[in-house]
């Protein structure tokens, strides 16, 4: 029985995820298929699972980017079983559709030849829901089997193929001042949130100002003391992950990173990137809270890379103030151009698909906490048509659900607001 129920909750969770995007190539007699163990929750901010195979053995085996798998997670008490899962470099599905994910891995021209493996942030295949918390909706644990088997050879070849290329270096040199902004800004992802409805150079986002995975850190913390930041919302740590920080040499580097943390400027939120659950939103309410209480004027709020986590927070904050669809796109899709070197001028399409894929899913599901607005029948908006009201209406409605007092609503819309 709890196997029905755990079936049914899954197919509810991910609705509409089990479709292939392209023709199937034949299924041979004996389809490629593999039992692994569940391992762990992912560590990151995706709270998926993390299966006992690295992504090039998984490679090995004959899987490839872009193909289409069905996927079950089982043990003695649960069954879970997903249609039609995309193998994909990148989070490249709506939100709360499932994939298996390797992160990273360079995109190739021909099945068969040789991956380049240019991350190593994921050393297992990791099987998760887009912004939902599997490990936690699904009450995962470490004995269960996840058994992955290939259904649809380059079913979403196209999706692979149209943004698979987006991966970054990790290397300063590789990259270049652009659009009147310094290459520190581009390299450290480092800007000031602008719209006409908001002040200037009081709302600040970044890649991560303490964690140095991605070699960024330091041009974050030059970037903060020469703007005089003097409160951070780090979406990302917890002080268990800061400490771990510590113990790399570069360390000695985050000198403004380290006063921030001494003079207790900082609000570590741990946040997962699962932007529509209570907890996230909790969370952000508690870090906006804890600005205001230590009279912030100049706030910098980043994750790891400052796209996913930090992009639903622009998003919302730019919106509380009024800004404009077009202005709060232009924000966002920064960080693209940044990391990627995408814009609507160098890749349209892949720009376009970004765009609906990532940033409009964030809009939509906004929107929501307005209750003027009407949803079309598949639940989006007509975007056209939503003004800067409607857009701060729901902004205000979400951070109040999520318990922010309407004094602290107030006071957060003038620190930011013209």
């Amino acid at each position: 029985m709890k196997k029905f129920f755990a079936i049914l909750l899954t197919m509810c969770l991910a609705l509409g995820a089990f479709s292939v995007h392209a023709e199937s190539a034949e299924s041979p007699e004996e389809p490629l298929s593999v039992t692994l163990d569940v391992l762990n929750r992912g560590a990151d901010a995706f709270f998926g699972c993390d299966v006992n195979i690295s992504i090039k053995d998984f490679i090995a085996l004959g899987f490839e980017l872009g193909d289409a798998c069905d996927v079950v997670l089982e043990n003695d008490l649960y069954r879970y079983e997903f249609k039609s899962v995309p193998f994909y470099n990148g989070y490249y599905t709506k939100t709360g559709d499932p994939l298996l994910c390797a992160y990273g891995y360079a995109v190739k021209e021909n099945r068969g030849d040789d991956y380049e493996y240019t991350r190593t942030d994921y050393p297992y295949l990791r099987f998760c829901f887009n912004n939902r918390e599997m490990w936690n909706l699904l009450h995962l644990t470490t004995d269960m089997k996840c058994t992955i088997t290939l259904i649809g050879q380059g079913g979403y070849d196209y999706e692979q193929k149209l943004v698979g290329g987006l991966t970054y270096s990790k290397d300063f040199e590789d990259y270049e001042a652009k659009n009147g902004i310094t290459k520190e800004e581009v390299f450290a992802n480092f800007r000031a949130v602008r719209s006409d409805a908001m002040k200037e150079n009081v709302l600040f986002r970044s890649a991560s100002l303490f964690d140095n995975a991605n070699n960024r850190a330091p041009y974050v913390n030059a970037l903060a003391k020469e703007n005089g930041i003097d409160y951070v919302l780090d979406l990302a740590d917890s002080q268990s992950k800061i400490d771990k920080y510590k113990e790399a040499e570069v360390w000695s580097e985050l000198d403004y990173s380290q006063k921030l943390l001494d003079n207790d400027q900082v609000c570590l939120m741990a946040m997962s990137a699962a932007y529509e659950g209570a907890a996230y939103q909790s969370a952000l309410v508690n870090g906006l809270n804890s600005a205001l209480a230590h009279n912030a004027t100049k706030i910098l709020f980043h994750c790891t890379e400052g796209k996913d986590r930090t992009g639903f927070v622009g998003l919302l904050l730019e919106s509380l103030c009024g800004a404009s669809y077009d202005e709060m796109l232009y924000d966002y899709m920064v960080t693209y151009d940044n990391y990627y070197n995408l814009t609507e001028e160098s890749d349209k399409t892949a720009y376009d698909y970004i765009v609906e894929l990532k940033f409009n899913d964030m809009v939509n599901y906004l929107l929501t906490f307005d209750s003027t607005l009407e949803a079309k029948g598949d639940g989006t908006y007509d975007l056209d048509s939503v003004t800067p009201e409607n857009f701060a209406a729901a902004a205000a409605n979400l951070l109040t659900k999520a318990g922010m007092s309407e004094d602290n609503l107030q006071a957060l819309t003038a620190l930011l607001k013209k």
